[in-house]
């Protein structure tokens, strides 16, 4: 029982920080097709590294390679991947 707890509350609060990471994704999207250069790298840098923190949190507690946690190591993946080519294309870029 106290291990359904501890995954429910990991589940709750991945939830939210891969939720925060989508927005400074967006965020990072906006400012780069604004061309705001300063802002594009700070939430470029947030991305990445919220990213690579949920990552290497799901391997520090086991679930990186379990099934059932298989949507946040997706999750926090997908938004390490886009940041990453769209820092390698410049795309977007300014309008």
């Amino acid at each position: 029982m106290a291990k359904r707890n501890r995954y429910r509350e990991l589940e709750n609060n991945m939830t939210r920080v891969l939720i925060a990471d989508a927005a400074v994704f967006a965020l990072f999207f906006l400012f780069s097709a604004l061309g705001w250069t300063a802002l594009k790298v700070i939430t470029a840098i947030v991305a990445i590294l919220v990213s690579l923190l949920c990552l290497g949190y799901l391997y520090m507690t086991n679930e990186l390679r379990r099934r059932r946690s298989l949507w946040m190591v997706t999750g926090a993946a997908a938004v390490l991947l886009c940041t990453l080519v769209s820092l390698i294309l410049s795309w977007p870029g300014p309008l």
